[in-house]
C-alpha cells in the first residue's frame, strides 16, 4: 500500500509541475542536435569548392590599386582563373602560355581571365584602410609589366580565396562557367617542364572550349603543378 501511495503522490506532483520543468531534461538533447547542425555548416564552409560547385557572388578581391572585383560582376562570362606568383619557377613556363591565352581570348567577350596573387610573402601586410597603395606591391607590379599581362590581377590577403578554392600551388587553374559554376580545376597543361611545345595539352583551353559550347569538359580535374 505504501508503494502505491508513493506512486500516486509522485504522479500528482508531476501533473502539478510547470510544463517547463518537464522539458528541461530535453534541452541538452536539443542543444546537442543544434550543435551538430552548426558544426556541419561550419565544415561545409571550410570545405574547398569543388568542380560542380558555384562560386559565391559576394566573393570579391581588390587589384593592386584597391579597386574591388566581385564574382557577381563576372557572372555571364566564362572565367579563366589562375593563382599566380611573381617568383614561382613554374610560372616561367606558365606566363608565356597565359600570354598566348590572352591573345586567344582578346576579342571574345564571353571569356575573361583573372589572376590572383595569394603568396603572403609577396603581398606583405594587409594595407590599412585608406592607405595610399601607389607604392605597394612593387615586385608584383614590376613582374606583371615585365610579363605583359593585361588581364585582371587581384590580391588575396589572408588566403581567403585561395583557401576557399583549395589552391595550393601556382599556377593552380580553374574554369568557371557563366552561371558561376566551377567546371575545371587543376593544372594549366600537361607540360610542367615546358618541353612539349605545341604538342602540349592545354587543359584550360579545352575546358573553356567545351563550356562555350554548353558541354562538360572531357577532363574536369587534374593534379596542379608548381
Amino acid at each position: 500500500m505504501k508503494t502505491q501511495l508513493f506512486s500516486v503522490t509522485l504522479l500528482a506532483g508531476l501533473l502539478a509541475a510547470p510544463v517547463g520543468a518537464l522539458t528541461d531534461a530535453q534541452e541538452p538533447e536539443k542543444k546537442e542536435a543544434q550543435d551538430k547542425k552548426d558544426e556541419k555548416k561550419k565544415d561545409e564552409k571550410r570545405k574547398p569548392l569543388e568542380v560542380g560547385k558555384a562560386v559565391p557572388e559576394t566573393l570579391a578581391l581588390p587589384n593592386f590599386d584597391g579597386k574591388q572585383t566581385s564574382f557577381k560582376e563576372l557572372r555571364g562570362k566564362v572565367v579563366v582563373l589562375h593563382f599566380w606568383s611573381d617568383r614561382c619557377p613554374a610560372e616561367r613556363h606558365a606566363n608565356p602560355v597565359f600570354m598566348e591565352m590572352e591573345k586567344r581570348y582578346a576579342n571574345n567577350e564571353d571569356v575573361v581571365m583573372v589572376g590572383i596573387c595569394s603568396n603572403q610573402n609577396e603581398l606583405g601586410a594587409k594595407p590599412a584602410k585608406g592607405e595610399d597603395l601607389s607604392k605597394r606591391y612593387e615586385n608584383l607590379r614590376k613582374k606583371v609589366k615585365e610579363v605583359g599581362y593585361k588581364h585582371k590581377m587581384l590580391v588575396d590577403h589572408g588566403n581567403v580565396v585561395s583557401d576557399l578554392f583549395g589552391a595550393r600551388s601556382t599556377p593552380h587553374c580553374y574554369v568557371i562557367d557563366k552561371k558561376g559554376v566551377i567546371q575545371y580545376a587543376g593544372a594549366l597543361d600537361d607540360d610542367p617542364r615546358g618541353s612539349k611545345g605545341k604538342d602540349a595539352t592545354n587543359y584550360v583551353n579545352d575546358a573553356v572550349s567545351a563550356v562555350l559550347n554548353d558541354k562538360r569538359p572531357e577532363v574536369t580535374t587534374t593534379k596542379p603543378y608548381g
